[in-house]
């Protein structure tokens, strides 16, 4: 027998693994209110600042989107505080690291993001130049739909193309990405549609608890994106390689 015929099932035995690898799910956060007020706060922040850490990592949507997946999950962590300058560009470079790494194995990635971890996402896949392995961006609560904030965010933050953000986005495509899923709830200040061509926008219904909404509601519709596993359901329907419903 040939060396080549004595290779073949175990270059068939690679090739049934790295297609069975198993998809990766990158976890971006949003702000921590609580180190956000440590210096007002001062050590009482501590504790409940790390408890925070780690929220969007456990909340009832992203446990069941990495269920649903079959995924490893990885958090890539910040400081939590926006005008931090210098955390929010180590957050960047993580999170196109991490990407880089999962295309060279070949794995497929989903990336779950709130509030400005979103932008963080955006960032490293706008600097990734089209090259990417994500085949699902979600980005819940984002303010990317708020070109005000964005131009806020670009006053402390120089090195970061924040104010251009606020005039255009890369579609989909453009940024290498399979899909982008946007989620975002009525009477959210910080989250709204993305208006770009390609972003699927999805509204949660919310009634406020007065004929105005109130700080809670605002409150409650920054975070019911995480919350609310219903919307979740027809995205994994429709993954790459999912199975036909019964």
């Amino acid at each position: 027998m040939s060396p080549w015929r004595r290779l073949l099932p175990a270059l068939g035995l690679i090739c049934v693994v790295a297609a069975q690898a198993a998809p990766l799910m990158l976890v971006v956060e949003g702000v921590n209110p609580y180190r956000l007020l440590a210096p007002a706060l001062g050590p009482a922040a501590q504790p409940a600042a790390a408890w925070e850490d780690g929220y969007l990592l456990r909340s009832p949507l992203a446990l069941a989107l990495a269920r649903s997946l079959g995924a490893d999950t990885r958090r890539i962590a910040w400081s939590g505080v926006p005008t931090d300058a210098a955390g929010l560009r180590a957050a960047v470079r993580e999170l196109k690291a991490e990407l880089a790494a999962a295309q060279a194995q070949g794995r497929p990635v989903w990336l779950l993001t709130h509030s400005l971890g979103s932008v963080i996402a955006y960032l490293a896949l706008a600097e990734g130049e089209g090259r990417s392995p994500v085949e699902v961006f979600i980005s819940l609560a984002s303010p990317l739909a708020r070109p005000p904030l964005l131009r806020w965010l670009g006053q402390f933050h120089p090195g970061l193309p924040l104010a251009s953000l606020a005039d255009v986005l890369h579609p989909p495509a453009r940024l290498g990405v399979g899909r982008w899923i946007n989620v975002y709830t009525p009477w959210d200040p910080l989250g709204g549609p993305i208006v770009t061509a390609g972003v699927e926008n999805r509204g949660l219904a919310l009634t406020p608890s007065l004929p105005l909404p109130t700080p809670a509601d605002w409150l409650l519709a920054h975070t019911l994106p995480f919350r609310d596993t219903a919307w979740l359901d027809p995205v994994i329907a429709d993954r790459p390689g999912a199975s036909p419903a019964p």
